[in-house]
């Protein structure tokens, strides 16, 4: 019973320190599983540099899972621009994008995008006199040294960014969506490295779960 007791509370713990968790996904149910040749993995952020980790994450699990997916931060530049959309003609960019699909022959296109994000700035308290232990059972040098360490514990403040994703695979040969997922993924300033392999991971999972595609 302590056994199971310890495996659940283990598996909460685990649980409630997920950085990234899908939300939900949807495949069609009218297609059979696709091998595809090669899939062109487009992040769509203004941050070239996130842009660039995550599609190499995402197309490095895709490989190891016996499926061919490519980065395009260098094949689509202008996915990070807002501004070149701005002066060109929606059925001219259709085109744009039409050319470098053909170009590259990518037979799939695995497009993710930041449907919303939100950020958390929290304060953490630092270290103050706690009178749980009587000070009367401290000699001088144990009280000092106590008494040193908990007021020269600072507070300070951590901010948290959430976001919540879309990843939507097509087929080009039909132009149609084929799968899409939702997750979200709370980072902190320094983890995109970490959270981004998570988040590959999940993806490349829940595909061939989802029975999407075929290795």
């Amino acid at each position: 019973m302590k056994n199971l007791l310890f495996i659940c509370a283990w598996m909460m713990l685990i649980s409630s320190c997920r950085s990234t968790e899908l939300i939900g996904s949807w495949a069609r149910e009218d297609t059979e599983p696709k091998k595809f040749k090669e899939i062109g993995v487009v992040v769509l952020t203004p941050n070239m540099s996130g842009r660039s980790i995550v599609e190499v994450d995402i197309a490095t699990v895709l490989h190891q899972k016996g499926i061919k997916g490519t980065p395009t931060f260098d094949i689509f530049p202008f996915a990070a621009k807002r501004e070149l959309f701005s002066d060109v003609e929606a059925e001219e960019m259709r085109q744009k994008i039409k050319e470098r699909v053909e170009k590259f022959g990518f037979d799939g296109l695995l497009i993710v995008a930041i449907l919303n994000q939100e950020t958390e700035t929290r304060y953490n308290q630092g270290s103050s006199f706690s009178f749980a232990y009587p000070a009367y059972q401290y000699n001088y040098y144990g009280y000092y040294q106590y008494a040193y360490a908990t007021i020269h514990t600072p507070g300070y403040y951590s901010t948290t960014t959430t976001y919540f994703l879309e990843s939507n695979l097509y087929d080009v040969a039909s132009e149609g969506l084929i799968w899409t997922a939702q997750t979200k993924t709370k980072k902190k300033a320094s983890s995109i490295h970490k959270e981004s392999e998570v988040f590959a991971n999940i993806i490349a999972q829940e595909l061939l779960k989802d029975k999407a595609l075929q290795p």
